[in-house]
């Protein structure tokens, strides 16, 4: 791991990172390695509930501790608890990367220590009670709320969107894989535990909610792709999930678009645009052949890093990037979701998540 250096420029926001995980394997980490490499941002602490608290943890891992070290030297401060910190002083946006379980605690205690803005790891809060809660919360105190979408910047979703645009009565398929080993599916689920789609596929729901207008009100029918190879739900290690899902939803506008996510299905995910008789128009894969080659290579050259840090790392930098600028100049960030947005999301993610369950448990009966 090359050294962290924090380069601050002229005009800059202060930043806390809040749930940083292990290196080269935590949102919070990957989010914290870009955010010191950007010159708008200048990180003052890294809040880490697990790894620096003793009780929990009390022989860190030593890529950690390395970290930590690094860290210090270059004046970031480190500790288990936000309110270990002094009060904020001035504009701060926190980062919440934590474990979405510990998500709602986590962001009443940003709040209540003075965060004027937060950047919020999808999809926020276990519930939809608890998300709306937290922003009820973040409106009482004037706070912004934005919540980590990269999709919505993603190139390959903006062109599958513009196509389906010029089509007319064309659909969009958005399929979603991650690269996990299927031996690796007890510990992702164990660490996700909200579920599948309260978690990897919810970027598709916010989606679905913010350019299709889908909702759980507007929703008229739900169609489960209920084959072995589309859907498939295990219990392992006490959690029960899908290892994949697919899925068509038709709202009473009669906009019609699918859903496919397979957490073992590799490292390319894609958008397809279809036309009226269902025939695929164009599909527009990410990444892309030559982005996958560059892939192939960084994956050789550091393969404890999660590949998803290599293929969204220019969204997730490009997200930073809008919500920091928007803070300093005091307006509201473009092409960000929002918290209504993550909470109509989430609300989709319960309701397919109970539709599934069901047509599932009726086939096994």
């Amino acid at each position: 791991m090359s050294k962290l250096t924090n380069k601050v420029g002229d005009k800059a926001l202060d930043v806390v990172i809040v749930g940083c995980g292990m290196p080269k394997r935590g949102m919070g980490w990957y989010h914290l390695t870009q955010l010191m490499e950007m010159p708008n941002a200048n990180v003052v602490a890294v809040v880490e509930p697990f790894f620096l608290n003793s009780n929990f943890c009390p022989m860190p891992p030593k890529p950690f501790t390395d970290l930590v070290e690094q860290l210090k030297a270059a004046g970031v401060t480190c500790s288990d608890c936000i309110s270990k910190l002094p009060t904020f002083t001035k504009d701060t946006m926190c980062l919440i990367a934590g474990r979405t379980t510990d998500n709602p605690k986590l962001f009443q205690n940003c709040i209540e220590h003075g965060a004027t803005v937060i950047y919020l790891e999808k999809p926020g809060a276990p519930t939809v009670l608890e998300l709306q809660s937290m922003k009820d919360l973040a409106d009482s105190k004037g706070v912004k709320v934005y919540l980590g979408y990269n999709k919505n910047v993603t190139p390959y979703v903006q062109k599958a969107l513009q196509l389906a645009k010029s089509v007319e009565n064309s659909k969009v398929t958005f399929c979603h894989n991650n690269s996990y080993k299927r031996d690796e599916l007890e510990e992702c689920f164990s660490r996700c535990s909200e579920g599948m789609l309260k978690n990897m596929a919810i970027h598709e729901l916010a989606l679905l909610v913010t350019f299709f207008g889908v909702t759980v009100n507007s929703i008229k029918e739900f169609r489960l792709m209920n084959n072995s190879t589309s859907t498939e739900q295990l219990t392992i290690g006490g959690y029960t999930d899908f290892s994949r899902i697919g899925f068509t939803v038709t709202t009473v506008d009669g906009i019609s678009v699918s859903v496919i996510a397979d957490r073992c299905g590799g490292n390319i995910s894609f958008a397809s645009v279809q036309d009226a008789n269902g025939l695929e128009i164009e599909k527009f894969e990410f990444p892309d052949k030559e982005a996958q080659k560059k892939l192939d290579i960084q994956c050789a050259e550091d393969p404890e890093m999660m590949p998803y840090f290599f293929i969204q790392s220019d969204d997730y930098l490009t997200l930073k990037n809008l919500v920091i600028d928007s803070t300093l100049d005091n307006r509201l960030a473009e092409n960000v979701a929002t918290i209504q947005i993550a909470i109509d999301a989430l609300k989709l993610a319960e309701y397919f998540t109970e539709e599934s369950s069901k047509i599932l448990v009726g086939e096994a009966n």
